[in-house]
């Protein structure tokens, strides 16, 4: 286990509180690089695939690829060297992911009113609109989390 997998493993009494109750699917560590967000787009369909499916998928999906670009162009996992982690588990009734970044002594995640001819400023909106529940935090040894939960109808985890 790398140092910032070992970080990320147990980074805030708060991310293991949320995490205690779920059944793990999976963690993975992407390039600080715009194409990280369509492969953790990817990862993340691969991965829930086998527990929910139609909408509830495609919203993951979407806002997996939205916060991994988030991270990428607003934290410091944009760095040479930078990474931003995705990590996945879920109960009987929702999925809930979060992804760590690098942080950033300059920015914060923050929702931003995206006019109709804009190309950004859309990402944390639709976070707040699809999940159940999100949150973000700072943890100094892991960086910028951004959580977030989407409820499903899935099959009970074993």
């Amino acid at each position: 286990m790398s140092a910032r997998e070992e970080a990320h493993h147990g980074v805030t009494d708060e991310m293991s509180k949320r995490r205690d109750a779920l059944r793990v699917l999976g963690q993975r560590e992407f390039y600080g690089i715009p194409q990280s967000a369509g492969i953790a787009r990817r990862w993340v369909v691969d991965l829930l695939s086998a527990h929910v499916s139609g909408e509830v998928l495609e919203m993951a999906e979407l806002l997996v690829g939205e916060v991994v670009a988030n991270a990428v162009v607003h934290s410091d996992s944009r760095k040479p060297g930078g990474l931003v982690t995705v990590w996945a588990g879920l109960d009987a009734d929702l999925i809930h992911i979060e992804v760590i970044d690098d942080g950033s002594a300059t920015s914060v995640p923050t929702m931003r009113l995206a006019d109709d001819d804009s190309l950004n400023g859309r990402g944390l909106g639709r976070v707040d609109l699809l999940a159940s529940a999100w949150g973000i935090g700072r943890d100094d040894e892991a960086g910028g989390i951004l959580w977030f939960q989407i409820p499903h109808d899935g099959p009970t985890p074993s």
